[in-house]
């Protein structure tokens, strides 16, 4: 993940909600996170107002009134989460790995999530590393692909089971291809 980190940093995503405080001191925050902490220990450093603009774009468009304790924790799940994917893109891919699959990593708020359609589905590895921020950084491109989709995503990858492994194997084998690429 830190590696992953290193190789973004000239031109870092930083959330518009942040104030300049904030902003200044989030890059600190995320890798203390990452060495010796989670996506909790984030969320609870974020959690300070004065780390925190006054309003914020809203997704929906417009703007809104910043409340520090939801976007403390829906920007440390984001980041958690969107550098866990990069970091477990790059080990799987130099382990030789080719597929990984989506999962539900939180129940969320019960909204509807861009990425419910892709949950389990099995995917190229170098598809979800290539497309990291896709959607959202550094211009907003809502027709793009990412996992994360966004701050609301719900979703992360998880590495294939072995069973998973032979089911993909014995459909390749014994039925001529996969299922899942003729969809």
């Amino acid at each position: 993940m830190l590696e992953e980190i290193e190789e973004e940093a000239e031109n870092p995503y930083r959330n518009p909600a942040l104030s300049k405080e904030g902003l200044e001191q989030f890059p600190h925050m995320l890798r203390e996170a990452i060495v010796q902490g989670g996506e909790e220990s984030l969320a609870e450093q974020l959690y300070l107002p004065r780390l925190w603009a006054q309003f914020e774009p809203h997704p929906k468009g417009g703007i809104r009134r910043v409340e520090p304790t939801r976007a403390a924790v829906t920007l440390a799940r984001l980041e958690f989460n969107t550098w866990y994917i990069r970091g477990l893109c790059r080990r799987l891919l130099s382990e030789g790995e080719e597929l990984c699959q989506v999962y539900r990593a939180w129940d969320g708020d019960g909204s509807l999530d861009e990425c419910d359609i892709l949950e389990n589905k099995v995917l190229p590895i170098g598809l979800i590393y290539r497309a990291h921020r896709a959607k959202y950084h550094p211009v907003s491109r809502p027709e793009a692909f990412s996992i994360p989709s966004g701050p609301g995503c719900k979703h992360s990858i998880r590495r294939l089971s072995a069973s998973m492994k032979a089911l993909i194997e014995y459909e390749e084998r014994e039925l001529g291809g996969s299922f899942r690429k003729r969809r």
